[in-house]
């Protein structure tokens, strides 16, 4: 089984602050491991506000070398719309990148490993644990 990682473990990995979640990366093998762009690009908007930039690129190009990058396809992007279509019907929208991440998961059949359960639970058909 796979795992794709949300920005909220990159984030706790990074700073350390929830041993678990850096327990559990550790312990997981590295080609079980998946990065989304749309995280990568969630993390690069964090590193662009912080106080040291410099340092948090730095400390990021070490946490993400070599990680497996996922990316959006034709076939994320029809299941991004059909998750999007149902959410709005029923009333319950996500933040779109949000929704971008939990399509990944489900094209690449992925568990989503996130911290925001409650949002995320919203989504049909999208495993998630929390590592934390």
């Amino acid at each position: 089984m796979g795992y794709l990682l949300d920005t909220n473990v990159w984030i706790d990995i990074e700073r350390g602050t929830q041993p678990r979640v850096v327990q559990r990366v550790t312990e997981c093998a590295s080609s079980k491991l998946w990065l989304s762009t749309v995280v990568l690009g969630e993390i690069e908007a964090g590193i662009q506000r912080s106080v040291n930039p410099e340092i948090l690129h730095r400390t990021y190009r070490v946490l993400l070398h070599g990680r497996r990058i996922l990316g959006v396809d034709e076939e994320c992007a029809s299941i991004y719309g059909r998750l999007r279509a149902d959410l709005l019907d029923r009333g319950l929208p996500i933040g779109a990148n949000d929704l971008w991440i939990a399509a990944q998961a489900i094209r690449q059949d992925l568990v989503l490993v996130t911290a925001n359960e409650k949002e995320f639970s919203r989504v049909g058909g999208l495993k998630i644990e929390n590592w934390r």
